[in-house]
């Protein structure tokens, strides 16, 4: 004798299916965060006190202060520490470092 099928447990599974496969377009392709969205910076090289200094993300007091006045500094170099040097990566800011204290 043959078995009755429930046409409305195939309907819930078709139904959870479609939810699944919307879900995970959803999250991976419109949810995703833009290509040319900025990355967060691991470090920031700005000025205190006077000094070139380096703080990690979103502090407010230096990780680091470096006893190279911003006067000694070149004018260009200055302003951008004025302004705030975004760094990336630890080579990143040993480079930029040497160019602000060397």
């Amino acid at each position: 004798m043959r078995e009755k099928r429930h046409p409305i447990l195939w309907i819930l599974t078709a139904s959870f299916f479609l939810a699944a496969v919307i879900l995970f377009v959803m999250f991976r392709f419109v949810l995703e965060t833009p290509a040319d969205a900025a990355p967060v910076p691991l470090y920031t090289i700005r000025a205190w006190e006077g000094k070139v200094a380096v703080f990690e993300r979103h502090q407010s007091y230096p990780k680091q202060v470096y006893d190279m006045p911003l006067s000694g500094l070149p004018y260009e170099l200055r302003q951008q520490v004025l302004e705030g040097v975004p760094v990336h990566s630890e080579e990143e800011l040993s480079v930029l470092l040497e160019d602000y204290t060397g």
